[in-house]
């Protein structure tokens, strides 16, 4: 069952380049899947988290962006999941990532 969309994502998915769209998307997606979200778990922490790992794991579910996508992304929307809340404290904060030039 599809939940509809915050109007505040909209706005951006609306806003956005097709990399910042499909980080959105991923967001969607890990809000719902637990496998994905034990996946994503493994690359944050200690007060940074593995963009590399992260934006491999979006091709690995057909979506393409990058780290700056991500970035971009969490500086628009200051409305972030309880998900997205726990990598956040558990990075340091979303800035502190290590982007292998991505």
């Amino acid at each position: 069952m599809d939940r509809p969309r915050p109007k505040k994502l909209e706005k951006l998915m609306t806003d956005n380049s097709a990399g910042q769209e499909n980080v959105l998307k991923f967001r969607s997606l890990l809000e719902t899947n637990p496998a994905l979200q034990a996946d994503v778990e493994q690359h944050v922490g200690n007060g940074s988290w593995n963009a590399t790992a992260i934006v491999q794991i979006g091709r690995d579910h057909g979506l393409e962006f990058t780290a700056n996508d991500i970035e971009t992304v969490m500086d628009q929307d200051d409305e972030l999941s309880d998900f997205e809340l726990e990598l956040v404290a558990a990075a340091g904060g979303p800035t502190q990532c290590g982007n292998d030039g991505l």
